[in-house]
């Protein structure tokens, strides 16, 4: 299965897609879901800790995005992915290669340049 032209047109596409998508999620706070993990609490979608649904969360526990962002992500990459094992391989023959190895690069120095602000004082 993994030699098959259609799984590998999916895994780059996925790879690739999921890389954007994770950047554009983390700067837009963009999450799926958020967790509150020592509440055993997950509420549908961003949740600050001065939301209007729960202000008193942010006292009781500190919010993971990750998880959401990591959804978000994944969900549309997926699709694509999907989108891109059915397209026929005469299409994506010519599409270079480099660009598989480079978005992901590209992907964790924004990553990194979009959490500086968590690591100052």
């Amino acid at each position: 299965m993994t030699s098959s032209a259609s799984f590998r047109r999916f895994a780059f596409a996925f790879g690739t897609t999921f890389a954007i998508l994770y950047v554009v999620a983390l700067a837009r706070d963009v999450a799926l879901f958020t967790v509150f993990p020592s509440l055993g609490v997950v509420l549908a979608g961003t949740h600050h800790t001065r939301d209007v649904a729960d202000p008193a969360m942010g006292f009781l526990a500190p919010a993971i995005y990750w998880y959401g962002w990591a959804a978000t992500a994944a969900l549309g990459a997926l699709m694509l992915g999907f989108v891109a094992a059915l397209l026929p391989g005469r299409w994506t023959r010519t599409i270079w290669r480099g660009w598989v190895w480079l978005v992901p690069a590209l992907s964790m120095i924004a990553c990194v340049y979009l959490t500086l602000p968590w690591f100052r004082f």
